[in-house]
């Protein structure tokens, strides 16, 4: 069974036990103090399961600043494999006008390193399926 926790009236985090899958949705859009705390509040939930495999649903979040953009990217992220245990996974879910017809299918990349891996996504599906290879990769 899930488990769901609601981050004050802007997002709702799911763990999803049987895919192993953290999922995010953010409601309505969000103010930095609001990314902040809902990012903390996803590494709190995802921390007791060393849960490493993420779906991000920003399409109702709202833009991000370029200093949001850079405490997710170079604060935040850094500190998830050694808390987490290992390569992280992160689905980003965006609006289809954000991202080219080609990056659509096969998820656009944004960071690709030794500590996380990163793609932007338009279908739910997509992102979904790429985080499953994702997983049975890792296992393998």
């Amino acid at each position: 069974m899930p488990q769901s926790v609601q981050v004050a009236d802007f997002a709702e985090l799911t763990f999803r036990e049987d895919l192993r899958v953290l999922l995010a949705r953010w409601l309505r859009p969000i103010s930095s103090l609001e990314l902040q705390q809902s990012y903390e509040a996803l590494l709190a939930m995802a921390a007791p399961h060393r849960c490493r495999f993420w779906l991000l649903d920003l399409r109702r979040r709202g833009t991000s600043t370029e200093d949001d953009t850079h405490w997710v990217l170079e604060i935040f992220l850094p500190q998830l494999a050694p808390r987490l245990g290992g390569r992280i996974y992160l689905a980003f879910l965006v609006s289809p006008v954000h991202l080219a017809v080609i990056d659509q299918e096969s998820g656009a990349p944004l960071v690709a390193n030794a500590h996380c891996h990163a793609r932007l996504f338009t279908d739910e599906g997509l992102a979904s399926a790429w985080l499953a290879r994702r997983h049975q990769h890792e296992s393998v």
